[in-house]
């Protein structure tokens, strides 16, 4: 569910803890590889596997963890912002275009929390190996990195919405925009997606 700085913000807070046998860069991309299956048109089975206790996902290849928390994350998301926040839906909308307009304010939100953003964007230089067995073709995977990588390395900013047009229509696109503008200085809605970050952490120590 969330976008990439959300996702690997909470791969950052739990890898010390749970996977710092894996190498780091493989984890962090695998993290960040699931949702590629929307501008390869990829079948979700194939890249989000649900309800996987950490222990099952500390075994894998690093790569492997990465793309299996992910998943792990979306969930911990749904619970944190859809399920306990629901309160914030008085206030905004509540349809699809809006999810995604508070994925991309959160991640605005909460890019500051960590630090080392152009070492993780240069880990997007070149694919791995494993990439390439999910059914994305080598020029989508390629690109999918370049997306990646641009984005990562600076604070995110409303223009990042373009990156959409490679899998929403200009449409949904626009209504996102709309309610970018619109919603970006709400402050119960920056609350609740700001402090995802230190639930995040109490999740990671429950």
């Amino acid at each position: 569910m969330p976008w990439p700085v959300t996702h690997v913000l909470t791969a950052e807070i739990f890898y010390d803890g749970f996977f710092s046998h894996l190498d780091h860069k493989a984890f962090i991309i695998g993290t960040c590889f699931p949702d590629i299956r929307y501008p390869a048109r990829l079948n979700r089975k194939s890249t989000h596997i649900k309800h996987l206790p950490i222990a099952n996902i500390q075994s894998q290849s690093a790569f492997r963890a990465g793309l299996l928390f992910h998943s792990y994350v979306d969930e911990m998301w749904n619970t944190l912002i859809l399920e306990k926040s629901a309160h914030i839906f008085e206030d905004i909308p509540h349809d699809q275009p809006m999810i995604h307009t508070m994925k991309v304010l959160q991640d605005k939100l909460l890019y500051a929390r960590i630090e080392g953003w152009d070492r993780i964007a240069e880990y997007f230089g070149s694919p791995l190996p494993e990439e390439r067995t999910y059914g994305a073709s080598e020029a989508m995977i390629q690109r999918w990195h370049d997306l990646l990588a641009n984005y990562l390395r600076k604070p995110p900013v409303i223009q990042d919405l373009d990156m959409l047009s490679i899998s929403l229509s200009p449409e949904m696109i626009e209504t996102i925009r709309t309610y970018y503008l619109a919603f970006q200085n709400k402050a119960k809605l920056n609350q609740v997606l700001s402090d995802y970050y230190d639930r995040a952490v109490a999740f990671y120590q429950e």
